[in-house]
């Protein structure tokens, strides 16, 4: 199920936002798809173990 685009996540006092956000209802949980145009860094696969880690 679509959740929506650019969803708001707040760790500590700073605030990111998930290009896209799912909700699976079989598993009962949220899918995060973080979309990106350039090369993958180092950066962002920080940024995305930490939404793993949420």
């Amino acid at each position: 199920m679509f959740v929506g685009t650019q969803q708001r996540v707040t760790f500590g006092n700073t605030h990111y936002y998930v290009d896209m956000v799912f909700y699976n209802k079989i598993l009962k949980s949220y899918v995060l798809i973080e979309l990106k145009t350039i090369r993958l860094m180092p950066e962002a696969v920080g940024q995305l173990n930490m939404y793993l880690d949420y």
